[in-house]
């Protein structure tokens, strides 16, 4: 599992003076900076070997300005050609948000999805 801090920033609050929904998908996708590194270290986009097919989130509280949010991250499924990435955001001891994430293993050159590579199906089974 990967850990994740947040420091909510001003701008990411609504009128109602909580995080703006918006923010988890992006807060999400920063998150998942540690699983890119561990599957494609370089983070070099000549080569990029995945993409997004589907995610979801589900928000439990508010989430405020003035306290930081604890992401983790894990991998809950591995398939043939996808994986499917699990976060949680923390905030004062609560779930504020939960997100799942499906990524496609994805070849750009050829325009189709492949397999997962066995060492990357290994290294994604250990989280």
């Amino acid at each position: 599992m990967f850990k994740t801090t947040i420091e909510p920033r001003f701008s990411e609050t609504d009128a109602l003076g909580h995080i703006n929904h918006t923010v988890f998908p992006i807060w999400f996708n920063f998150a998942r900076k540690d699983l890119f590194k561990l599957v494609h270290p370089s983070l070099s986009l000549d080569g990029w070997p995945m993409t997004i097919a589907h995610f979801n989130i589900d928000i439990f509280h508010q989430t405020h300005y003035d306290s930081e949010v604890t992401i983790n991250t894990g991998i809950t499924k591995i398939g043939t050609k996808s994986f499917t990435v699990v976060h949680e955001a923390w905030q004062q001891g609560a779930m504020v948000a939960r997100g799942e994430a499906v990524l496609v293993w994805f070849d750009y050159k050829e325009q189709a999805s492949c397999a997962i590579p066995e060492d990357i199906r290994a290294l994604l089974a250990a989280h």
